[in-house]
C-alpha cells in the first residue's frame, strides 16, 4: 500500500459554494503524495455528493461521512483516520497555493521541527487577494521558533490551525486534539503545540489563502457564541496555568483581548443589552489584565478598556456603538489592524517579563 506523506484534513459543512475550488487546489498541487480527507459533518446540501464525485476521481481523496458535531469533532475525526506522517488543515472555503504541500513539506523535514508555520493571505469573497500577507516577508524571514521570544516569534505563532503543518507522531504523543465542542478552537489546539514542541519553524512563503467572507463570524457573533467563547478562554487559560506558561499567556491575552472587544463590536447579532450581559460575564477575563501587567490594548479600543474596567456598562455599550459605526467606514485590511495591540503595546508589557518567567503560578500574583 502506497504511504502518503502528508494527511489534509477538510472540514466539509454545507460549503457547495466553495468546496469544489477547495479541492481542486489540492488536486493539482504539485506535491503529490498528498492523502487528501473530506470529512462531511452532515451537510445538508450538495457537498456530500460533490466530494464523492471527486473520491471517485482521484484515489487520493478519502470521505468521511458523520453526523454534525461541528468544526472540532469533524477535525478531530479526520486526525483519527489520518495515516500520514504529517498533518495539515484546510477549511472548506478556503485555498492552498498550487505549491504550499511542498514548501511545508520541505521545510519540516528540513527543519525537524515539530511544527511549521507558514504565512497566509487575506482574500474577499471573490477570491481577489489583498495587497499584503498577514506576516511582513521583509520582516521576518526563516527561522526557528522560540515561545519565549517576544520580539519575533510571537507575532507569527497565531491561533489558527491552517496555516501550519504538524508532525503526526507528535500530536498523538502529547494527546493534542481539538476539545469539543467549542469556539475557538484553534487557540486551544495551537497553545498546546506551542507548549508541548521541542520547537518550531517558520517560513515567508504565503502557504495558504484565507477567504473574509461577507457573512463573516465577526459580523455575526450570537450570544450563545459569546458564551461559548467564555467557557472556551477559561479552558485556554488554565491550560498555561497548568504548564506554567503565564509570562507566554500575557501576550496572547493582549492580542485576543483586543479581537474580543471588536467581535462584541462588529457582532450584529447581538442587542446592546445583550453585549452588557457578555461583558459581565467576561468580568473574570477583563480582570486579569491588572494581575497580568497588560497595558493597554489598541489605543482606538483604549477608552472602551478603561469603562469596562470601571464596570460602567452603559457608557461601554454607548462608546461600542460609536466604535462600531467607525469601524463600518474603514476598509476590511485597516479595520483588521485595530484588532490587535499595537508593537507599542508589547514593548510596555516587557517591563514585566521577570515576574513571570519560571515562577509557578501562585508566585506571579503575590
Amino acid at each position: 500500500m502506497e504511504t502518503k506523506k502528508i494527511s489534509v484534513i477538510v472540514p466539509v459543512y454545507n460549503a457547495e459554494k466553495y468546496i469544489e475550488k477547495t479541492i481542486q487546489s489540492l488536486i493539482e498541487q504539485t506535491f503529490k503524495e498528498i492523502e487528501i480527507i473530506l470529512v462531511n459533518d452532515g451537510s445538508k446540501d450538495k457537498s456530500k455528493q460533490i466530494c464523492e464525485n471527486y473520491a471517485e476521481r482521484d484515489k487520493r481523496i478519502v470521505v468521511l461521512n458523520k453526523e454534525n458535531g461541528g468544526l472540532a469533532d469533524a477535525r478531530n475525526a479526520g486526525m483519527r483516520i489520518a495515516t500520514a506522517k504529517y498533518i495539515m488543515f484546510l477549511d472548506a472555503d478556503d485555498l492552498f497555493e498550487i505549491d504550499s504541500c511542498e514548501n511545508m513539506y520541505d521545510a519540516i523535514e528540513k527543519s525537524r521541527a515539530d511544527y511549521v508555520i507558514g504565512n497566509y493571505q487575506m482574500m474577499d469573497e471573490d477570491g481577489t487577494k489583498w495587497s499584503y500577507p498577514a506576516f511582513d516577508v521583509e520582516k521576518y524571514g526563516e527561522f526557528i521558533l522560540d515561545k519565549n521570544d517576544y520580539q519575533k516569534s510571537f507575532f507569527v505563532m497565531n491561533s489558527t490551525a491552517w496555516n501550519k503543518i504538524y508532525r503526526r507522531q507528535f500530536l498523538m504523543d502529547n494527546d493534542i486534539a481539538f476539545k469539543v465542542p467549542a469556539p475557538s478552537e484553534d487557540d486551544y489546539f495551537t497553545s498546546l503545540c506551542y507548549m508541548k514542541a521541542s520547537y518550531g519553524f517558520y517560513i515567508p512563503k504565503v502557504i495558504y489563502l484565507y477567504r473574509n467572507s461577507a457573512n463573516s463570524l465577526s459580523k455575526n457573533c450570537s450570544l450563545q457564541y459569546f458564551k461559548g467563547i467564555n467557557k472556551s478562554y477559561q479552558m485556554i487559560y488554565n491550560s498555561y496555568k497548568e504548564n506554567h506558561e503565564l509570562n507566554y499567556y500575557r501576550y496572547v491575552y493582549a492580542k485576543k483581548n483586543a479581537y474580543l472587544l471588536c467581535q462584541l463590536i462588529d457582532s450584529n447579532q447581538i442587542n446592546q443589552e445583550e453585549k452588557i450581559e457578555c461583558l459581565k460575564n467576561f468580568e473574570w477575563y477583563f480582570n486579569l489584565r491588572d494581575d497580568l501587567k497588560i497595558t493597554s490594548v489598541h489605543e482606538s479600543l483604549a477608552k472602551v478598556m478603561e469603562l469596562i474596567k470601571e464596570k460602567d456598562y452603559e457608557s461601554v455599550s454607548t462608546e461600542m456603538e460609536r466604535l462600531k459605526e467607525y469601524r463600518k467606514s474603514l476598509p476590511d485590511q485597516v479595520r483588521k489592524r485595530m484588532s490587535f495591540p499595537t508593537r507599542d503595546n508589547y514593548i510596555e508589557m516587557k517591563k514585566y517579563d521577570d515576574k513571570f518567567k519560571n515562577q509557578g503560578v501562585e508566585e506571579c500574583f503575590n
